[in-house]
């Protein structure tokens, strides 16, 4: 509820300032939904995207179902030495 909230005022407040952020940052806020409730919120996210005209958006995740849904993944793993 607070991501939804928070999005819907910052979609508010970039539609009256007239300002446009061309990149969106999210930290894994879904752990407590279920599978299809996180498939939801993932096409919340993509909304928020277009409703707002940014050009990406960089959100951290650790379920595998959600990453396949990304453009694309940066996996940190792989700079582990």
């Amino acid at each position: 509820m607070n991501e939804c909230l928070t999005r819907g005022i910052a979609l508010h407040l970039a539609r009256h300032s007239g300002k446009r952020f061309s990149s969106l940052f999210t930290d894994e806020a879904d752990g407590p939904l279920d599978p299809d409730r996180k498939r939801q919120f993932m096409r919340m996210k993509r909304e928020v995207l277009r409703v707002g005209g940014s050009e990406r958006q960089f959100f951290i995740y650790q379920t595998p179902e959600l990453v396949e849904e990304a453009d694309a993944v940066i996996d940190v793993t792989s700079f582990a030495s």
